[in-house]
């Protein structure tokens, strides 16, 4: 009986209810329940019972404790402003409002957020200012974020004075970092470099948007996240260059492990990895059997007690399923492949372990993807089955060739080759419609689901099951679930939809087959365009005939480039001003016909036609936007952009605007857009208010909520209806 595993799934599973939900005297009665049951389940010489008991016990109590020990001096701090000095931990990063980067504050891991100036400091720079000291989110039942707390991260710091700075000197790992950075910028370029940086030092910054995405779509994003594949990775080679003497890789491997976790950034992924793996190397050392169940439960009860708020990281529960179902089917499954052939070769030996690892691994992760990421990759399996072995070639010749001086550009052509590899796999799966079921698609996503359910059922099941009737079962329902996503997209003769995209606007148009896509932008930027890629992929479309941008602020084409990378788009109307932001240059590269709007221009479709009407403004601003008036079988539907009422009167003098059905108000419902004037003049039956929740900006205004109101116009809201789909 594994006594540590018992009690380490009790102690997390009520640490988890402690941080979620009981945080007040109830945990105490809880607890005090458990010890009950403990001694009852002793006296009883019930030891599963005893344990478990004990665990939730402790799991109960230790979230307080820890709190009351290691948080007090932190609980002062919060709420107060003062002057602070704090040391850099990591290369500061640019964010929406300025820059953040951790630090430590008197013992305690922090972010400080500042202007632009901190993005110059380096790693062990000391930082002086005035800040204003908030303790990062705990009480997940107000709404707060658990995500700095569960990364052990204490304190938010926000600087009020300007910042004062004195160099310091970076710690060992910091500085291997650093190191391998240098070398990797030297040895290779592109997308090679970055997913090198990624694989070897844990910093995923230098890959883009579109390439992450790719990684996750394909089922791969775990490649590039620092886990146990790459410590394996690591002492396999460490093994190799000790002659495979399991004593002098424990040695040496111990010391490299640790150095590796703090290298990468010591997430929960790489801590309960290097927790495993130095134990499974101590294991010689003292005369032991190694025993991963123990080491993985080992793992999660130091990183419990280091840390309760841990069990929140998406990246630590993610880890743990992981290996939870490798430990649990990955051995089984791979008996069953073997048992195909009487005497299985090198490929299928590959194939099974290859198979075996990524269903293993996805058992116990779908349920956490499903809920965490709204995504069930079904090319996850031949991702993996193609990709990983690249992935550890990658590896092991990315770090020789950093660490063996001259041979390094020897070794490096070979890796970036591999490197390249990998991203152009993971591309092209990404670009088939169904590579991921999405909730667009809900029923392929329970699909997805019961697919992985019956693969494994039949490859751990000792009773020979029929494979035939369950395979043409599968796919006709895969046929049927692609179908009826189609049909539900096609079976109305147009319809107009607002996606969801928080502070932005994204709207797509679809009258019989053709498709226009008015503005792509949203709050997070690029992921308003793999929104509506997902969309349109959900029904399996994967081009659309138009793309129009009113203007080129983020929150209405910062999604465009994704879309563009996901979908292809015949046609590109944009507004012909000036554009610093850059998304106009990336769009002319891109491929599709580009078509500046300085004049009104007619696009016409079977069963309607779309007028764009040039800005009413030279500045590069707002006012400088196409406005686009929509005819879909005599539905009419008016986009202004971001104009404010005086462009808007522009508008009306220069430009004669029937009354219509549907008006996106403009600037998300600001107070100086959507005047009284535009709306007696169009006077629409429907405002639809593309807006996020919770925006700094207050949109809408209630002074506009009341105009539209005296019209008489029926107002519908994206931050409170979510995705709106007008259809006749």
């Amino acid at each position: 009986m594994r006594k540590l595993a018992i009690f380490t799934a009790a102690f997390a599973a009520a640490a988890a209810v402690s941080v979620y939900w009981l945080q007040d005297v109830r945990a105490l009665w809880a607890a005090g329940v458990c010890l009950v049951v403990s001694l009852v389940g002793w006296r009883l010489r019930a030891e599963p019972i005893r344990l478990a008991a004990l665990g939730l016990a402790a799991g109960l109590l230790w979230p307080m404790v820890y709190g009351q020990l290691w948080l007090g001096r932190a609980a002062e701090l919060a709420g107060t402003e003062q002057d602070i000095t704090v040391t850099l931990l990591e290369q500061p990063r640019e964010t929406q409002y300025g820059s953040s980067a951790l630090c430590r504050l008197e013992g305690y891991d922090a972010v400080l957020y500042a202007d632009e100036s901190l993005l110059d400091q380096a790693p062990g720079t000391h930082v002086a200012c005035t800040a204003r000291i908030e303790a990062s989110g705990l009480d997940v039942s107000q709404g707060e974020s658990l995500y700095l707390r569960s990364n052990d991260v204490v304190l938010c710091l926000y600087a009020q004075s300007e910042l004062e700075t004195e160099p310091g000197t970076p710690s060992l790992p910091i500085r291997l970092r650093h190191w391998l950075q240098q070398r990797l910028e030297v040895l290779y370029q592109g997308d090679a470099a970055a997913l090198l940086q990624a694989l070897l030092t844990g910093d995923r910054s230098q890959l883009s948007y579109a390439v992450q995405n790719d990684l996750s779509v394909a089922g791969m994003r775990h490649a590039v996240a620092v886990s146990g594949m790459h410590v394996s990775m690591l002492l396999a080679l460490l093994s190799l260059l000790c002659g495979r003497n399991p004593r002098l890789t424990a040695f040496l491997g111990i010391p490299v492990v640790a150095l590796f976790a703090l290298m990468t950034g010591a997430s929960a992924s790489v801590c309960r990895a290097a927790v495993m793996q130095i134990l499974l190397l101590c294991a010689p050392l003292l005369r032991r059997e190694p025993d991963p169940p123990t080491s993985l439960a080992a793992a999660a009860l130091v990183l419990l007690i280091q840390n309760p708020w841990a069990i929140a990281s998406v990246s630590f529960q993610l880890s743990f399923a992981a290996v939870a179902g490798l430990l649990l089917f990955s051995g089984p499954i791979q008996r069953r492949i073997l048992a195909l052939s009487r005497r299985p070769g090198r490929v299928l030996r590959f194939a099974a372990g290859a198979v075996s690892a990524s269903l293993g691994a996805t058992v116990l992760t779908l349920p956490l993807t499903v809920f965490y990421f709204r995504m069930v990759s079904l090319a996850a399996i031949a991702a993996n089955l193609l990709g990983l072995w690249a992935v550890t070639g990658c590896f092991t010749l990315g770090l020789l060739s950093c660490l063996l001086g001259p041979a390094g550009p020897v070794l490096a052509w070979p890796a970036a080759l591999l490197a390249r590899y990998v991203l152009a796999l993971c591309r092209i799966l990404a670009a088939w419609p169904y590579a991921a079921a999405y909730p667009q698609n809900w029923p392929l996503m329970v699909w997805g689901i019961c697919a992985y359910g019956l693969a494994l059922l039949w490859l751990i099941s000792k009773r020979k099951l029929p494979v035939l009737w369950p395979l043409c079962g599968l796919t006709a329902a895969f046929l049927v679930c692609i179908l009826a996503a189609r049909w539900q997209f096609v079976r109305s003769p147009w319809q107009f939809t607002a996606l969801d995209v928080g502070q932005g606007q994204c709207l797509l148009l679809r009258c019989g087959d053709f498709s226009a896509v008015i503005d792509c932008g949203g709050s997070y930027g690029p992921e308003a365009g793999e929104q509506l890629a997902r969309t349109l992929h959900s029904a399996g479309v994967t081009r659309t005939d138009a793309l129009i941008l009113t203007h080129y602020d983020a929150d209405h084409a910062g999604g465009a480039e994704q879309l563009l990378h996901r979908v292809t788009i015949d046609s590109l109307f944009l507004p012909d001003t000036a554009d610093s932001s850059g998304v106009r240059a990336a769009l002319e590269e891109s491929g599709s016909r580009v078509f500046s709007v300085n004049t009104t221009m007619e696009i016409t479709f079977p069963g309607g036609k779309i007028l764009l009407y040039p800005p009413v403004s030279g500045e590069n601003d707002n006012n400088s936007g196409v406005c686009v008036l929509a005819t879909a079988a005599e539905y009419d539907i008016l986009v202004t952009g971001d104009l404010d009422q005086y462009a808007e009167m522009r508008l009306l003098s220069r430009q004669t605007l029937p009354a219509v059905e549907l008006l996106v108000a403009g600037h998300h419902g600001s107070a100086g857009a959507t005047s009284q004037i535009l709306l007696d003049t169009v006077q629409p039956e429907t405002v639809l208010i593309s807006v996020g929740k919770d925006n700094p900006y207050g949109h809408p205004a209630q002074e506009t909520l009341d105009r539209i109101a005296r019209t008489g116009a029926e107002i519908l809201r994206t931050d409170e209806l979510g995705t709106i789909t007008i259809k006749p």
